[in-house]
């Protein structure tokens, strides 16, 4: 399913709430989406993503979390559902998936611990744009800024690069 003539390694980041994001860098290039709203969407996303590319370089790291207590129980299925078909899809690909936590790819880019959430993600988008900037990307089908949908698969993304080198 994956061709054999791409040289470049591709790195992906994937945050699979149902408002999270996908990303890849490859050489040069960055190109962050947030989660489409339909399996199919996610899917056709990926395939594009991963055109031209062998399963052997592409290292994918998704985040793996878990529902907390204080979850509603329809926000509990959502994001399970979102996170099975996430795996789905990788698998449908070859592709063996990294599994990281959020602590431990946030403790990696000194994210502080005990914030609320939405100062997180505002630290982790604001992180994620400044990645972006002063590595210089090319935007590779999108607009190459950080929202709070594609920021955390950034983070996720630069980790994987940090991990592999």
């Amino acid at each position: 399913m994956l061709q054999e003539d791409c040289h470049f390694k591709k790195f992906i980041g994937i945050d699979p709430g149902k408002s999270g994001g996908i990303c890849c860098i490859e050489d040069n290039r960055l190109r962050a989406n947030k989660c489409p709203d339909s399996v199919q969407g996610m899917s056709e996303l990926f395939q594009d993503i991963l055109k031209n590319t062998s399963s052997k370089d592409v290292f994918l790291y998704i985040e793996k979390v878990w529902a907390m207590p204080h979850d509603g129980r329809s926000s509990i299925f959502t994001f399970g559902q979102n996170y099975g078909q996430w795996g789905g899809i990788i698998a449908s690909f070859n592709i063996a998936p990294i599994y990281v936590t959020p602590s431990v790819w946030m403790r990696h880019h000194e994210v502080e611990k005990g914030l609320k959430k939405q100062e997180r993600k505002n630290i982790i988008k604001q992180m994620a744009q400044d990645y972006i900037m002063s590595s210089k990307f090319v935007p590779w089908l999108w607009k190459g800024v950080a929202t709070l949908a594609t920021a955390d698969a950034i983070m996720i993304a630069k980790y994987a690069i940090d991990k592999t080198d």
